[in-house]
């Protein structure tokens, strides 16, 4: 054997013993035993206090307030968000002189010169939709056409306390007569005066409507214009008002109140009348009276026919009640 051989072989106990501490390096040592669950110390666990969980009360719901006018059917208003109102009268109304400025769920609108600008009307608008829901729901009647409402200048209507004018014997269609600086929220009352005319031809029918007595005509549309028509006098019923005005005055033939001076207080009377007889003989009476008219003089409806009493008899009946 050659030297290079010899010190190859020599060289062989060297190689193997570095590659055995090589490979004990490379591998992690073994992991303590574990410790017997008895040689553990207790665990200590804190104690928490739980604090009772407090049931929030619920808000208490107002009581409604309930309105002294008596509708035909009861409702509340509500006290929720109010919206929109949700019904929708398909197309257009009567097309009106002036500008057209606004077409709301149920009511085209439109206005003339010299009366409120058309932002006003467009404000008084929306107003007068929302109204119409409270009218609706007050009478239990709603429309089944478009209406159509015009603003026009005082100088335009048929006489100079004329404020507004109900066409209900075809399409319906309200004239309302303002200037530029009159009170909206009087035209506002005033509208909703003129809806209620429009609502009493959808309960009745257009024919029967312009044969009605003008006691229940103008009593019973200011009966459905209700809260609005009362706050013009800060009133709390229109027996209140009524009671008002009878000590100041307004007594005798109701009928001959047709050519009073204050024709808002005839109204007013009128009202108070129509409520009287639905609250002491009911609606059914009262409709069958409203709906049998015999023409537009005050107190010619047939009331001895329907109540066994003359229209006499009924108010000073009713009179008496206001002492």
């Amino acid at each position: 054997m050659n030297r290079p051989h010899r010190a190859l072989l020599a060289l062989l106990p060297v190689l193997a013993l570095l590659l055995l501490v090589v490979l004990m390096a490379a591998t992690p040592p073994a992991p303590p035993p574990a410790p017997r669950l008895a040689d553990l110390p207790p665990i200590e666990t804190p104690t928490v206090e739980l604090l009772p969980t407090a049931t929030p009360s619920p808000s208490p719901i107002p009581e409604p307030t309930l309105t002294p006018t008596l509708a035909r059917r009861e409702f509340l208003e509500s006290f929720d968000v109010k919206t929109a109102p949700t019904s929708f009268l398909p197309g257009r109304g009567p097309v009106l002189p002036g500008e057209f400025v606004y077409a709301g769920r149920r009511i085209d609108f439109y206005v003339g010169r010299g009366t409120f600008s058309a932002d006003q009307v467009r404000d008084l608008a929306v107003k007068i939709e929302y109204a119409l829901g409270y009218l609706q729901r007050r009478f239990d009647v709603q429309l089944t056409d478009r209406v159509s409402i015009g603003f026009y200048n005082p100088a335009l209507a048929p006489t100079s306390d004329t404020r507004g004018i109900a066409y209900t014997h075809d399409r319906t269609n309200i004239r309302l007569f303002y200037g530029p600086n009159d009170d909206t929220y009087k035209a506002l009352v005033i509208a909703t005066h003129e809806l209620a005319h429009a609502l009493q031809a959808e309960a009745y029918g257009r024919e029967e409507q312009g044969r009605s007595d003008l006691v229940l005509l103008e009593g019973l549309a200011t009966w459905i214009s209700g809260e609005y028509w009362l706050s013009l006098s800060d009133s709390p019923s229109f027996q209140a008002r009524a009671r008002e005005l009878y000590q100041a005055g307004y007594r005798g033939n109701l009928a001959a109140l047709a050519s009073s001076a204050d024709s808002m207080a005839a109204y007013e009377m009128w009202a108070g009348f129509v409520d009287y007889l639905a609250r002491t003989y009911g609606w059914d009476k009262f409709n069958e009276l409203y709906a049998n008219g015999r023409g537009r003089a005050p107190g010619s409806a047939n009331y001895r026919g329907i109540y066994g009493k003359s229209f006499q008899e009924l108010y000073t009946e009713w009179y008496a009640t206001l002492r």
